[in-house]
């Protein structure tokens, strides 16, 4: 087959079958085939990370591919030609307060205000891992084509697990293609203060015009602080309607799923939901030793494979926290002069023994020890209420103890829906404000729950 396109058009449609829209639409769309020679097949990409992604992840099935179309051992090739965009002096710096009008022309927009983004958060300095990899993947296709793709994208998980670095990846890469465009990073606590100011100073017009009219892609933070606040949530949403009917992108974060969000009017979470949403999960034990390996690299440092191993198992849960203990870890050896040994790093990371390294198993065999009944029957389909309380109990806590999402949860508990966590996590909510003996348990098996740290222990295998 010499035609090199109909060739790739062939492959992306094995490939489509086996691969999410969302990774699809982030790591083929923009794949060039170039031709076909000497059994191998050329194709090109702009970004450095999409041709990682291929080479290191999509090879094996796509050469497989390429021998059952062309009936001979053909191999790929991976090209990547950037385009050359001019990067943005970016300032690191807090969110500043709303830019001054500036004097422009009619029908002509102001001159762009600084983009509030941190220089570190790149797509190319994220570590992709089982538990971000959808997250990343809808980010990374938002970046592509804001506006078009995902539209709103929100994205919800614990706190330090990387939301906040795909959102101002995002912004980074947008900026990177079209200097032009107007990127605005905020959080909803500086939102929140920038509309109060605003009434105060009787300028909300000159807000909503810098929002609504001056802003191309909107990257706000933490929106699970518009809760119980009705003027702010009625502005953010004709905020968020007027951004959207003009194909502007508006990315968000949160600690919870929209459907999670208490205090929040149904018109806000049908809005939240009406694009891509997505969870991000707690590392899981082989991305937190690459995100070790990855900082070490930017601290120019060298640390023993049992070192790493010993530090990923030791912190959980939180890439902050991870980043905090390796650089607490490599101060303490510089502080001592001495290298860093696996005897070092447990006498330095002591404090950090934390309820992060409470597992959903552990919270399942506390609960059931408490209430005497079996895991098999927590994890079964049996409502006695002498089962489905303790359930409802052990979901609570899974959810509130954890970051791991509502489906992880689910299927740990015999394979349920994630609505059945859902259902649990708001009825324990309500009864506990009502009932002082379900308060009391609650109580009872966080402190159960509090010296759990051998149980979470993993190996490197």
């Amino acid at each position: 087959m010499g035609d090199c396109h109909a060739l790739w058009s062939q492959i992306l449609e094995v490939i489509k079958t086996s691969s999410t829209p969302a990774l699809f639409q982030s790591f083929f769309a923009g794949v060039r085939p170039i031709c076909l020679r000497d059994d191998q097949l050329i194709v090109r990409v702009d970004s450095p990370l999409v041709a990682d992604w291929l080479r290191q992840r999509y090879r094996t099935d796509i050469e497989a591919a390429l021998q059952h179309a062309c009936q001979r051992v053909v191999r790929l090739v991976v090209e990547c030609e950037p385009q050359g965009a001019v990067t943005p002096v970016i300032s690191p710096v807090d969110e500043p307060r709303l830019p001054a009008p500036v004097s422009a022309p009619r029908n002509q927009r102001p001159a762009r205000p600084p983009a509030t983004l941190n220089p570190a958060f790149r797509f190319d300095t994220f570590v992709i891992g089982s538990s971000n990899h959808m997250a990343h993947a809808a980010a990374y296709a938002t970046a592509q084509q804001p506006g078009k793709v995902y539209n709103p994208l929100f994205m919800y998980g614990g706190v330090g697990l990387g939301k906040t670095h795909l959102m101002q990846a995002i912004g980074h890469a947008v900026l990177d293609r079209q200097p032009q465009q107007v990127v605005h990073f905020v959080s909803c606590e500086r939102f929140t203060n920038q509309f109060i100011e605003a009434l105060q100073a009787r300028t909300l017009g000159k807000f909503r015009d810098f929002f609504r009219s001056n802003v191309d892609v909107l990257l706000i933070d933490d929106v699970q602080f518009l809760s119980n606040k009705e003027s702010l949530q009625e502005e953010f949403f004709h905020t968020f309607n007027d951004l959207h009917m003009q194909g502007k992108q508006v990315v968000m974060t949160s600690d919870k799923s929209p459907q999670e969000l208490q205090h929040i009017e149904q018109r806000m979470v049908n809005r939240f939901e009406c694009g891509m949403v997505v969870d991000v999960q707690s590392p899981d034990f082989e991305t937190r030793v690459a995100i070790i390996q990855k900082k070490l690299e930017q601290y120019g440092a060298q640390l023993d494979h049992d070192v790493c191993y010993y530090l990923a198992n030791k912190v959980r849960n939180d890439v902050r926290k991870i980043e905090g203990a390796l650089v607490k870890l490599l101060g303490f050896a510089s502080v001592k002069h001495q290298p860093v040994t696996l005897d070092l790093a447990r006498e330095c990371l002591r404090s950090y023994v934390a309820a992060q390294c409470v597992t959903l198993d552990a919270i399942q065999k506390a609960v059931c020890d408490f209430f005497d009944v079996r895991v098999a029957d927590l994890r079964s389909n049996k409502r006695p209420r002498a089962i489905a309380h303790p359930r409802q109990i052990a979901m609570y806590l899974c959810r509130e103890l954890t970051t791991s999402s509502l489906t992880d949860i689910a299927q740990s508990f015999g394979g349920k829906d994630h609505t059945t966590v859902l259902y649990a996590c708001r009825k324990i909510e309500q009864v506990k404000e009502q009932d002082e003996m379900v308060n009391q348990q609650l109580h009872a098996l966080k402190r159960r729950l509090g010296n759990t740290e051998e149980r979470c222990e993993q190996t490197p295998s």
